[in-house]
């Protein structure tokens, strides 16, 4: 073999054999480029779901979680049976989660408050039995866009019903 054949062949090995180069980002960097993950609320071993009483100007008495985001229900669900399972729901309505079903509620009928296993094993916060859910599109505490979407997702008053001024 010709010493030119010899080179040839061993640069065609070497660019073969050579891993491919991949570019790696940061775990901020994904987020950075698609945006922040949206799921189901975050629930900390022995974490109580805290819930509170807020006034909106748009639908009168909501009630809002601890960041004071408003809570909304579907009526799709049925009692204590959630409907929003799957992800392309849970990333635009993300469920409210208790561990342990531990919930404190001042201002709302604590007889009104439970939570229901969701698919997951995860305890999913019910008001009157109705499995509540957050908006991601709802961009700062206080804000209802999320009420009256498709004519069936509504803020949830602090007596479990429709939020109505």
């Amino acid at each position: 073999m010709s010493r030119f054949a010899v080179l040839v062949l061993l640069v065609c090995l070497g660019a073969c054999s050579a891993p491919p180069e991949e570019e790696t980002a940061s775990p901020a960097e994904p987020e950075a480029a698609a945006g922040p993950v949206v799921g189901p609320t975050k629930v900390l071993p022995g974490d109580i779901a805290k819930l509170q009483v807020e006034e909106s100007p748009a639908v009168g008495a909501v009630v809002a979680d601890r960041e004071r985001y408003t809570l909304y229900f579907t009526v799709q669900d049925g009692p204590s049976k959630p409907t929003c399972l799957e992800p392309d729901c849970t990333l635009v309505w993300p469920p409210l989660l208790a561990a342990g079903g531990r919930i404190e509620a001042p201002g709302v009928d604590q007889a009104l408050l439970g939570t229901t296993k969701r698919p997951d094993g995860l305890e999913q916060v019910t008001i009157a039995g109705k499995p509540v859910y957050r908006y991601v599109d709802d961009e700062q505490a206080g804000d209802t866009t999320g009420h009256g979407v498709d004519d069936k997702w509504f803020a949830i008053s602090p007596s479990g019903t429709k939020a109505t001024k």
